[in-house]
């Protein structure tokens, strides 16, 4: 089974378990998992959502998860470390992307999400 058809946890799962990521894309992951329970919680509360209002928000979502598997795909596609070095770039660029995506759909919806903090904390 390929990422694109797994689940999206098993994606993030693998680049969580693999050696060929480094720390900075380990607290992406923590982030994307902590924005996307933010929604995913604030999406059952007292948002007011109409079921088109929901259904837009998963597929803004999936659309954002499809760009991070789609790097995670390249990065283990890339034979050697020099090919895979600008593929992890692009995942971190993605995972990035996710957080800050799903943050403003939140934004968007009124639900209340903010950053984890699974950065490093200056000074640390």
């Amino acid at each position: 089974m390929t990422a694109h058809e797994g689940h999206h946890d098993a994606v993030l799962a693998e680049i969580l378990l693999s050696e060929k990521v480094g720390v900075g894309h380990i607290r992406l992951v923590g982030d994307v998992i902590s924005a996307r329970a933010q929604l995913s919680m604030g999406m059952q509360g007292p948002a007011g959502l109409s079921l088109d209002q929901h259904a837009e928000i998963v597929e803004a979502v999936l659309d954002l998860e499809d760009a991070y598997r789609s790097a995670w795909e390249a990065v283990n596609a890339a034979p050697d470390i020099e090919q895979r070095i600008p593929k992890l770039e692009t995942l971190e660029r993605e995972l990035k992307g996710a957080v800050e995506g799903i943050l403003e759909i939140a934004r968007q919806n009124q639900i209340t999400a903010e950053r984890c903090r699974f950065q490093r904390e200056s000074g640390a």
